[in-house]
């Protein structure tokens, strides 16, 4: 008879003194499972809620358009903000040399402008002239994104509702805007702010128009979503890199800039409540895995002990030390597998209780089914010597 069918024969007599090394491993693994587990489904419940407020972040950036206005550096703001429009211009080369640059990563979608106030003759009104180009590409990075808005083709308009309500236009129509013969490409619906009056005309026919040859002033562009507490002063930073103080950067769009915050608060709240349940469950699990190894290693201890008076007899009738030691080792095997495989169990039930989630973790079961065993190994080491090292005359004389 072999050292496994020994062992299995001595589980089946002893069944209680197995039930009870199996319960210690039970309970061991059972929470660190759930620990596990748990940690898992709050990451994913974060990843999921992150995933959402990007999608709802996407969408209002979408609708919102451009959320950055780059501007000349010494364009007054309030003046800017009364006009809604910048007085001062800048190279149009400014925005080539961002786009080139690789130290520029926290924006996307540059756009130059020229915007100015102007007379539209034919109508006798004034409008807001608006040229604009199409989004500049990007030198070192993929330009795979959608625009968020297509250029103006030459020898077409864009017009804001109002204006077009006013002066009764619709798309396809052919008219004269100050001698150019154009024809409307599009009509804007109603924004309610000083897009409803504008014109939008090709950049460079603007600046022909307002006799500013290779003039902007004010480049729009999209932030990306960083996780800084103040964004504009990073963005800032980045183009100062390239312009030196030459612009100035400031943000529109506060709903999207709001969802954006949230979205990072989230993100750094899961990271804080996954970090905060790690460092608690390092402390718990250090003293259960302490308690559970001390109770197996303690239950082997009696079980050699009260069976002294066999291990002299499996002694004498040649049974080596080796193999002694073996029949305990192999019984703590069975001890540490079947309470993994239960605990595992256990555990995954009572978080999906708890959490109402569940979350595959076949490769936390491949490390518990590893790791248990070896655990009720060491902890049944030091009794297994001991049985092992019991000479058979001694004990045979003692027990008799």
């Amino acid at each position: 008879m072999n050292i496994f069918q020994l062992a299995i024969l001595e589980i089946l007599h002893r069944k209680t003194n197995f039930i009870l090394a199996v319960l210690a491993i039970v309970v061991a693994v059972a929470y660190a499972t759930s620990s596990i587990t748990r940690m898992r489904v709050t990451q994913q419940r974060t990843a999921q809620r992150v995933a959402a407020l990007d999608d709802e972040i996407r969408k209002s950036m979408k609708a919102l358009g451009f959320n950055l206005i780059i501007l000349p550096a010494d364009q007054n703001l309030s003046q800017f903000h009364a006009n809604d429009f910048a007085e001062k211009t800048m190279p149009y080369e400014f925005v080539q040399k961002i786009a080139d640059s690789k130290l520029v990563s926290s924006i996307n979608h540059l756009r130059p402008a020229l915007v100015a106030k102007a007379d539209w003759r034919e109508q006798k009104r004034q409008v807001v002239l608006m040229g604009v180009s199409g989004v500049v590409p990007w030198t070192h990075r993929s330009n795979n994104k959608k625009p968020l808005e297509d250029p103006v083709p030459q020898g077409t308009i864009n017009v804001g509702h109002v204006l077009a309500q006013e002066l009764a236009l619709k798309q396809g129509d052919a008219t004269k805007f100050n001698g150019l013969d154009v024809t409307i490409n599009k009509v804007y619906p109603s924004r309610g702010n000083k897009d409803d009056i504008t014109v939008w005309i090709d950049l460079a026919a603007a600046q022909q128009m307002l006799n500013l040859p290779d003039r902007i002033n004010l480049i729009q562009a999209l932030e990306c979503n960083c996780a800084t507490i103040d964004r504009v002063a990073e963005i800032q930073n980045e183009i100062s890199q390239v312009l030196g103080d030459e612009v100035q950067v400031i943000e529109i769009a506060n709903t999207a800039i709001a969802r954006a915050q949230a979205r990072n608060e989230v993100a750094a709240s899961g990271k804080e409540a996954v970090a905060s349940m790690q460092q608690r469950s390092k402390v718990e699990l250090t003293l259960i895995s302490i308690a559970g190894m001390a109770l197996v290693g303690l239950i082997a201890w009696l079980n050699v002990r009260d069976r002294r008076g066999e291990i002299g007899v499996l002694r004498a009738v040649g049974l080596t030390s080796r193999k002694i030691a073996g029949l305990f080792l192999v019984k703590a095997f069975c001890v540490g597998l079947v309470g993994a495989v239960v605990g595992y169990g256990i555990g995954l039930v009572a978080t999906y209780m708890s959490e109402h989630q569940y979350v595959a973790a076949l490769d936390m079961f491949g490390v518990v089914c590893l790791l248990t065993p070896l655990v009720a190994l060491i902890a049944s080491w030091i009794p297994a010597t001991l049985a092992a090292g019991q000479d058979a005359a001694v004990v045979l004389a003692e027990e008799l």
